[in-house]
């Protein structure tokens, strides 16, 4: 009898996402055209903002992280009617999220109304502030107390607001990254204006139990109008334009003034999620003002900006972009919609026919092709708005780029523990510091490729996920973040004093030919641009036995060609050239210049300049005096240990010799037949360390030449 096993088998490498969008408007672009292919997603998609929905937890300042996701994204969905693009059941999960969320961070707040990161520790106004916001919005969607809301503005009002209406921090923010651009230039108005909008959005709660509540907010109105000329940073603008409209004060001469030239966002210099909060904010006042015109370009904006799996790249980013846009769609007038889309894909007859009117024009529609770089066409005919978004779907192996790991100083290693018949157990270590000097970096990811037939000890990993010693926040099999269903990790921070460890057991159950190795990476959550080490249980750094050749990848199994040393008879190298066996036939032999090299996590490349053809065969025809590119694998740099600079005689089989159609030229491997020999210069063949060297090449150069392989 035999053994059925079920294997899923996935693309080698992670999955690469990248997007492009160009906006369809026949009635003001109908005489241009523009090239894109591939999906269309319609404005700001509710599809993909089922990734936002989840359990929040941690301490007050990540379970309100955590809360803000579902709040805004059921906030958003209901607003635009777009739950069936998410699944109608999503909405009962998000609000018992929500829930959750509500009930977890009434242990964080104090007896005075404020909120902590921790009970014990001091409050934050910035962190009051926001719970006051969220439980607001949240009080729409299920039952919220409102003395949780009211008891929080009367805390602000009496101790984080000063006589002349600005507010302050009393207390402090851990979670630095969750409070956008608030403590950036400009900071006392930023955060003036953000305690101002939550007492803003709760006024009609609190009105009747915060006595004090008109006069406070006409305190920082006032404060906030004699601040905004003077105001340099586009964020405070913007988030003071807001506060102001809410009062009927805004001031747009001064909000466009720091608006980018398509006056379509608001840029903060080398910030991009500050960008889009910045720019929610200028969306936000111009809706109170019922400036929709001069809104309309600013959605637009927003349409390509979208991260493709739903959120906006930070906390404070996420919830003011949705809120904005929410606020948009529910109070714009719109104009007419009537607007046929039509999608001719390639190896297809017919196009695919989408038409988008006012009841439909929020749902997303989707069109997909197979294959990358193939020509589409879109055509737009009638009113109305759509963006095509072209969403490009492939995987690649990540490269351990040290560029990407300026942030993190990273180890990984895989120690081997016990073995039997069956199987093989393994402690995965993991050694993580954040290169920081001053802060530790706040919640963080790990991303863990498992290696073929591994599975993970999740014993070990519930060890390290409770108690209050816990070294990890969460873990889950991921095909969100992760499409392989990698481990997914939660850090709440990764310090920046000493390295974290993170060690569990992984078990071999089933032992696979050739075992490729697995990446490990860590990255920031609001910044994904991931550090990535590999494993592998008998390789170091699990380098990867592959070579590559443009997008062409083979396994890399045999073993290393090594330089010739020591003495070599010329009848070993007559014999060489002459060689032809079922396993080895030598068709071309040269005198090559290593002239440059490009090491690559897989492949080494070296190209060379082709100095002397001696023996040359049918695959590469006139190749004397020009470059070629010989690849070889990482692991035998060593043994080949090929000098810039220096010539070689090179001889092998034309199964090493692959053509490149695309650029007309011809690539080399370096494989274990190979044979490599240095050939000294002119001037160390007068010394008598390469004397016989030299008089030996020359001897077989003139065989070959003269008798062929006859003899």
């Amino acid at each position: 009898m035999g053994v059925l096993k079920m294997l899923r088998v996935v693309p080698e490498g992670v999955l690469i996402k990248a997007s492009q969008s160009v906006t369809l408007d026949p009635v003001v672009k109908g005489q241009s055209r523009e090239q894109v292919s591939g999906l269309v997603e319609n404005a700001i998609s509710g599809k993909s903002m089922g990734t936002l929905i989840y359990q929040p937890g941690g301490c007050g300042e990540q379970n309100m992280i955590h809360m803000t996701l579902p709040v805004i994204a059921t906030t958003y969905l209901d607003k635009t009617n777009q739950w069936e693009a998410v699944g109608f059941n999503k909405r009962n999960e998000a609000l018992q999220h929500i829930k959750t969320g509500y009930n977890n961070e009434l242990a964080y707040r104090k007896g005075d109304g404020s909120f902590a990161v921790w009970a014990n520790h001091a409050s934050s106004s910035w962190l009051t502030a926001y719970v006051a916001k969220v439980f607001a919005m949240a009080n729409n969607l299920i039952a919220v107390q409102s003395d949780h809301i009211c008891s929080a503005v009367k805390y602000l009002i009496l101790n984080a607001q000063q006589p002349d209406g600005m507010f302050t921090e009393v207390g402090k923010v851990h979670h630095r990254e969750m409070q956008g651009d608030v403590l950036g230039g400009d900071s006392d108005a930023s955060m003036t204006a953000f305690c101002l909008i939550a007492m803003q959005e709760t006024r009609t709660l609190c009105a009747e139990t915060v006595n004090s509540l008109p006069s406070s907010i006409e305190k920082a109105v006032t404060y906030l109008e004699k601040r905004l000329p003077s105001l340099t940073n586009p964020y405070a603008v913007a988030i003071t334009s807001y506060a102001l409209a809410n009062e009927d004060k805004l001031n747009k001469e001064i909000l466009y003034k720091f608006a980018s030239p398509a006056l379509n966002h608001w840029p903060v210099p080398g910030q991009r999620t500050f960008t889009q909060e910045a720019t929610a904010y200028a969306l936000l006042a111009l809706v109170r003002v019922k400036a929709f015109e001069d809104a309309r370009p600013v959605v637009r904006w927003f349409n390509q900006q979208q991260f493709v799996g739903g959120g906006y790249g930070s906390t404070q980013a996420t919830i003011i972009v949705y809120q904005a846009i929410a606020e948009y769609w529910s109070k714009a007038k719109e104009p007419e919609y009537d607007l046929n889309v039509d999608i001719l894909l390639p190896g297809r007859a017919k196009p695919d026919k989408y038409n988008f009117n006012r009841e439909n024009h929020f749902a997303t529609r989707t069109s997909k092709i197979n294959d990358i770089n193939q020509n589409v066409r879109v055509t737009a005919t009638g009113t109305g708005e759509a963006t095509v978004k072209m969403v490009s779907l492939y995987y690649a192996i990540p490269k351990e780029k040290e560029s990407d790991c300026q942030k993190f100083n990273f180890s990984v290693q895989l120690i081997p523990e016990k073995s039997d018949d069956e199987s093989k157990t393994y402690m995965l270590r993991i050694d993580v510091l954040y290169k920081d000097k001053n802060s530790d970096a706040k919640m963080s990811i790990l991303d863990i490729g498992l290696l073929t037939g591994f599975t993970v000890d999740t014993k070990d990993l519930d060890a390290l996920s409770k108690g209050r010693a816990r070294t990890i926040a969460r873990y889950e099999m991921n095909t969100v973040l992760s499409e392989r269903g990698s481990l997914i990790i939660y850090l709440d921070k990764i310090s920046h004093t000493r390295p974290e460890e993170i060690s569990f057991r992984v078990h071999q159950t089933l032992k696979v030919g050739v075992l490729q190795p697995a990446a490990v990476s860590v990255y920031e959550y609001y910044e994904q641009i991931p550090c990535v080490k590999f494993y592998h249980p008998e390789r170091k750094g699990g380098k990867l036995l592959q070579l590559c050749r443009d997008e062409e990848c083979t396994c890399a199994e045999e073993n290393c060609s090594m330089q010739k040393s020591g003495k070599i008879s010329n009848d070993e190298r007559t014999a060489k050239i002459c060689e032809s066996t079922e396993t080895s036939k030598i068709e071309f032999a040269y005198k090559a210049r290593v002239e440059g090299n490009d090491f690559e996590l897989s492949t080494d490349s070296y190209t060379m300049r082709i100095v002397e053809v001696i023996k040359e065969g049918s695959t590469d025809v006139g190749s004397a005096n020009k470059l070629r590119t010989f690849l070889s694998y990482q692991h035998c740099r060593e043994a080949l240990s090929l000098a810039k600079g220096k010539t070689y005689l090179i001889m092998g089989s034309s199964k090493d010799i692959h053509r490149d159609a695309q650029k007309q030229t011809f690539q080399y491997v370096l494989g274990e037949r190979t044979w490599i020999e240095y050939w000294p210069s002119e001037a160390e063949c007068q010394l008598d360390e390469y004397g016989s060297t030299c008089m030996g090449m020359e001897e077989m150069v003139d065989q070959y030449t003269t008798f062929a392989c006859q003899q």
